[in-house]
């Protein structure tokens, strides 16, 4: 992968977090109970924080156009998966295609960038066990998503 294969992954990374962002958002804004509702904001926390660790390795950020259009893809996907249970069974089976994409981004970075790529690679793997645990009932579904956002805030503190 050359260097402009690796910045076009990490732009679509971070476009990838804007519309996770506008995903969760939109997918609260339904008919949800108290705890979905918080599942969904910190699932827009978690996405938010990701697009703040990957923006400083891209260079020169997206335009407004590609953001909008990020957030109108996130929201779209909201009212296509409209349930929970779809919700659920999509960040439990869904993401293995981010998982890869990201990894092999991770192994070709830069070493300076290895640990923000690792955070990247890392949410999503906090999305799929929130995914699994929530389906199979397990103890709290989002420890996974709160372990995740404090990874990224420890990452952003240590970078300011």
């Amino acid at each position: 992968m050359g260097r402009g294969d690796y910045l076009d992954g990490l732009r679509e990374a971070y476009l990838g977090e804007i519309a996770g962002a506008a995903f969760a958002r939109a997918f609260a804004a339904g008919d949800r109970t108290a705890a979905e509702r918080e599942s969904c904001a910190l699932i827009e926390r978690l996405e938010t924080m990701t697009a703040q660790v990957v923006a400083p390795l891209l260079g020169d950020r997206p335009g407004l156009d590609a953001i909008d259009h990020a957030e109108r893809r996130g929201e779209a996907q909201a009212a296509r998966l409209a349930t929970w249970a779809a919700l659920l069974a999509h960040a439990a089976q869904g993401l293995d295609i981010h998982i890869d994409a990201f990894s092999r981004l991770r192994d070709v970075a830069p070493a300076a960038d290895r640990p923000a790529l690792h955070l990247l690679v890392g949410h999503e793997i906090s999305l799929r066990e929130f995914g699994q645990a929530a389906l199979a009932g397990n103890g709290d579904p989002n420890e996974p998503l709160r372990c995740a956002i404090a990874a990224a805030e420890r990452h952003l503190s240590a970078r300011s």
